[in-house]
């Protein structure tokens, strides 16, 4: 046999990977609702999902439909809903265990054995045997009286079709539970194998620690509302969170409130958002139930970053049925000048129009497609600059490292400008022009006004190099914006 040529000459093949997306938009919807284990995040793909899980009844489902559906003519639907258990009130460990769904009643009949589990620190152990039982209700209470050495309630959730053990305590909060074991335990689908799920004892939830929880477990969402109502103190709370997370989500924050609509109010939430307390980050939204708030997470999350001019501004958006909450132009003046965004109907001649006003959201961005817009652009130069660094090479403190880092920046500012972020031909003034070119050192507007953006990239200074620090990067980038108001002067001329 010849001597291989992998001697001297040996190829290894690799592959040259794509940067993905960096961020999905999302939503997040926090829900008191039981059937929700405390912590983590659940991710549903379709409202039929969530109708699964949370049952076709419930207020979860309601939201899902209108979430998925997006707004009308969308190119793009969500991909995802999120939902993470948000405690209103104290709440009890539990342990609910894998589906039964397709399992009959002489199936369960044959089921016997030894159930051994902790609750509340201390050991209980059941003879299980439901021979005899006709009901999966009735197989819960023979459960709950097997149980003997524990304090417990068992039920059996006809929405989960599961078996669900609850922990008693004089306080809910510090109630433990833990998975089966023994001869029962995986018949009965009280493994974590089997499907079960455990929910710890919590209190009423605290809105930092949760909302530090959600970001620990999943980063995937952008938008984040609440399936309930809740208080000016719980809004006040989330909108403190998202304003303090440098840009990166935003807060639904939705009201019933007919304070809303009392010109000169002081005492709403808005006012309170806004006005007192100057937070960012906030869509302030009056209606008349939580479905709006949904549709304003689906409209963030049906955003169509790769089509060309798949931006659209979320005032003019209309949500096949859904309902117009504001029909007056008196409400309509008193909710824009404090600050909402509502879902109204328009009539004039015969034209009759309903959609969504005003696309606001509060902060320096003003806008919510402005905003989400720079959620997806600072995620995926993120993410485009990491793939450089992770390239295998060097990136030298010269004009070769400068030149790498822009062209690592650049399919990402190239598919923004494509989706309509960043606009040619924007006028900037005086100001703005002095303010940018303070920081370069030189004249860059007419750059600016031909191609609607300039990478700044700054001096590759000793000191940097020895440390391996950055070098002064920046991008200016120009919004466009969108006209969302026309006055017309018809003039005939004779």
């Amino acid at each position: 046999m010849p001597i291989p040529l992998s001697k001297d000459v040996q190829i290894n093949p690799g592959v040259l990977a794509v940067a993905g997306n960096a961020v999905d938009l999302n939503g997040l919807l926090l829900t008191g609702n039981p059937l929700l284990p405390v912590g983590g995040v659940v991710p549903f793909s379709s409202p039929d999902d969530v109708s699964a899980y949370f049952g076709a009844l419930s207020d979860e489902y309601a939201r899902a439909q209108l979430y998925f559906q997006g707004f009308k003519n969308a190119t793009k639907t969500p991909g995802q809903l999120l939902f993470s258990r948000f405690n209103l009130a104290a709440s009890a460990a539990w342990l609910r265990s894998g589906s039964f769904k397709g399992v009959t009643i002489e199936q369960l009949q044959k089921l016997s054995g030894t159930l051994t589990l902790s609750i509340n620190g201390k050991s209980a152990s059941a003879e299980v045997n439901f021979n005899g039982v006709t009901s999966f209700a009735g197989a819960a209470t023979a459960l709950q009286s097997a149980l003997t050495a524990a304090v417990a309630t068992v039920v059996f959730d006809t929405t989960q079709n599961a078996f669900v053990i609850t922990a008693a305590g004089a306080k809910p909060e510090s109630t433990t539970i833990t998975f089966g074991s023994g001869s029962a335990a995986e018949p009965l689908k009280m493994t974590s194998n089997t499907g079960a799920v455990i929910s710890r004892g919590a209190p009423v939830s605290d809105v930092p620690d949760t909302m530090a929880a959600i970001k620990d477990a999943s980063q995937q969402w952008a938008g984040f509302s609440t399936v309930s109502e809740v208080t000016d103190e719980q809004h006040l709370a989330f909108s403190a969170w998202a304003n303090g997370q440098g840009k990166r989500y935003f807060y639904v924050a939705w009201t019933t409130s007919g304070k809303a609509k009392v010109k000169g109010d002081t005492s709403h939430i808005a006012y309170q958002i806004i006005t007192v307390n100057n937070y960012s980050a906030v869509v302030p939204v009056f209606a008349s139930d939580g479905n709006r708030a949904a549709a304003v997470l689906g409209y963030a999350a049906c955003l169509d970053f790769v089509r060309p001019e798949g931006r659209v501004p979320f005032k003019f958006r209309e949500y096949e049925g859904l309902a117009a909450d504001v029909t007056s132009g008196s409400d309509y003046d008193t909710l824009i000048a404090a600050g909402y965004n509502f879902y109204g109907k328009y009539a004039e001649n015969s034209i009759v129009e309903d959609y969504w006003a005003d696309g606001t959201i509060t902060g320096d961005f003003g806008w919510l497609d402005s905003f989400c817009g720079q959620i997806w652009l600072n995620a995926n130069l993120q993410g485009a600059v990491i793939s450089l660094f992770k390239s295998n090479q060097t990136i030298p403190y010269n004009n070769e490292g400068r030149a790498l880092v822009a062209a690592s920046m650049s399919d990402v500012i190239q598919q923004y400008k494509r989706w309509g972020g960043i606009r040619e031909g924007v006028t900037l003034t005086e100001a703005q022009k002095k303010q940018i070119n303070n920081v370069v050192g030189e004249d860059v507007s007419s750059t600016l006004f031909a191609t609607g953006y300039y990478l700044y990239i700054g001096d590759m200074l000793p000191s940097l190099r020895a440390t391996r620090s950055s070098p002064s990067c920046t991008l200016w980038y120009c919004d466009g914006g969108s006209i969302q108001k026309l006055v017309i002067a018809s003039t005939e001329v004779q």
